[in-house]
């Protein structure tokens, strides 16, 4: 129950987000965001992973480089980074492009919840932050 509990807790927070950007719209122009950057908590370490996404960006022979891998997720262009200075944990840029429209916190965590289908693991997400146009 309380699983289901913070579950819900996350997503009323994303739509807080959402609301608190529209509070500060006259000082955005209209197509703020242009991308929502949301770091994971986590630390993953270099290791084998079912998926093929996380064995190409936790590599051990790419250890001190920086890896990105770019999807599409829902129209958006998603960057999924591994940056040696974040001692582990995964960047994911969600842009406004190619779909073009409004891009809301509320969609940038249902782009989350697929990033973490694919990647195969549960990932716990830090707050988002959005980038471009304010």
């Amino acid at each position: 129950m309380s699983e289901v509990k913070e579950k819900m807790e996350i997503t009323d927070d994303w739509k807080g987000y959402d609301i608190k950007l529209k509070e500060v719209e006259v000082y955005c122009h209209p197509d703020a965001p242009t991308e929502i950057i949301v770091h994971s908590k986590n630390s993953f370490q270099f290791s084998q992973y079912k998926s093929q996404i996380m064995n190409e960006l936790y590599n051990e022979s790419k250890e001190n480089e920086k890896v990105t891998v770019v999807i599409n997720i829902n129209g958006r262009k998603v960057e999924l980074i591994r940056n040696p200075i974040m001692s582990g944990r995964l960047t994911v840029i969600i842009h406004r492009v190619p779909k073009d429209t409004p891009l809301a916190f509320v969609e940038a965590r249902e782009v989350l919840k697929e990033v973490e289908k694919i990647l195969g693991i549960e990932i716990e997400w830090s707050k988002p932050f959005p980038r471009g146009s304010c």
